[in-house]
């Protein structure tokens, strides 16, 4: 599976705050692998905590990290429900 679709998010200066406008940014990103049968909401996290280098729960992007790895399993699952792959 491939993650640098994130990379264009990564690269924006307020990534790792909850604007409206980077929600929307990771969302664009997410859409366009979340329907992928390898796709994995875990080692999303994992690629983006290795691309940020955030090496503990203690780095200020660690727990933006864990948010956006709940968002994208809420969204892998919902679809799942309503539109089995």
């Amino acid at each position: 599976m491939n993650y640098e679709v994130f990379d264009s998010f990564l690269r924006v200066d307020t990534w790792h705050t909850s604007h409206p406008l980077d929600d929307k940014r990771f969302f664009l990103c997410l859409h366009n692998v979340v329907r992928e049968p390898d796709f994995s909401a875990e080692a999303m996290g994992e690629y983006m905590r290795a691309a940020k280098r955030v090496d503990s729960d203690d780095h200020p992007y660690a727990q933006r990290i864990n948010s956006l790895v709940g968002k994208a399993w809420a969204v892998h699952e919902y679809l799942e429900a309503t539109h089995p792959l």
